[in-house]
């Protein structure tokens, strides 16, 4: 069986813009990704996207561009024989608390649901306190990367905290492949 590896999209696959990534025109994914990502997948993971994209909610990002950024991320990982088995988003407002929004748990429960995955041990990747505290919630080991919104030593201060920091997804992978289940 595959061992789930949870993934935030923006700045963890993909540059992450102010406000958002909102067209998929402007999605620039990581460079390093795929080869991070390939080494994953041969060892064993697969993985799913869990992000929050509430400018769906304010009108900025328009829900069809959504699947057109999922394609632009599947395009990448395609040539090297595997895919994200799935996105899930979470496009309520913050102030709606939905429990798909993180940092509640629900779009990680929802993949154990959907796909009788085992979340014991499993890894949530992000680049905020939102993603790690939605991580652990669902059981994961909650990893950081500074790929992203957050700053070195930002998340001393949080509730959650990280297992461990990498500067972007690749020195992550090398990780998870020698301290992985």
């Amino acid at each position: 069986m595959k061992k789930p590896l949870f993934l935030d999209r923006d700045g963890v696959l993909n540059e992450d813009l102010s406000p958002y990534v909102s067209r998929a025109e402007d999605l620039r994914v990581f460079p390093y990704v795929p080869e991070a990502l390939r080494k994953l997948h041969e060892a064993g993971y697969e993985f799913y996207v869990y992000s929050n994209q509430q400018g769906v909610a304010l009108g900025i990002t328009p829900e069809e561009e959504l699947a057109k950024m999922d394609e632009k991320i599947q395009a990448c990982l395609r040539p090297l024989g595997f895919e994200i088995r799935k996105f899930y988003y979470c496009t309520a407002l913050d102030a709606a608390n939905h429990p798909w929004r993180k940092p509640n748990p629900g779009m990680l429960l929802a993949a154990k649901e959907e796909f009788g995955l085992d979340l014991s041990g499993a890894f949530a990747v992000g680049d905020k306190w939102s993603d790690l505290t939605a991580g652990q919630a669902a059981g994961c080991r909650p990893l950081l990367l500074l790929s992203g919104v957050s700053s070195p030593g930002e998340w001393e201060g949080w509730k959650v905290q990280p297992e461990q920091v990498f500067p972007t997804l690749a020195e992550a992978a090398d990780w998870i492949l020698e301290n992985g289940n």
